[in-house]
């Protein structure tokens, strides 16, 4: 019964957010201009991870192997 209580909350949750994330992109693409800021916001964030992944693997081929130089 405990279970089948806490199936149903997590159910009745995951509707509700993605009723609730669905209504927030009806009126982004309801909306031209909130709809390119979105994109932009979107690609820049996409750049910002590219750019941390990038630094992070340079760092890591500059890192010394417990303080042996390669």
């Amino acid at each position: 019964m405990k279970d089948a209580g806490l199936y149903l909350i997590i159910g009745g949750v995951a509707i509700f957010v993605l009723v609730f994330i669905g209504k927030i992109f009806s009126f982004i693409a309801n909306n031209p201009i909130l709809g390119l800021a979105f994109l932009l916001i979107i690609f820049g964030i996409i750049l910002l991870l590219l750019n941390m992944i990038k630094e992070n693997k340079k760092a890591k081929k500059d890192e010394p192997f417990r303080g042996v130089d390669k």
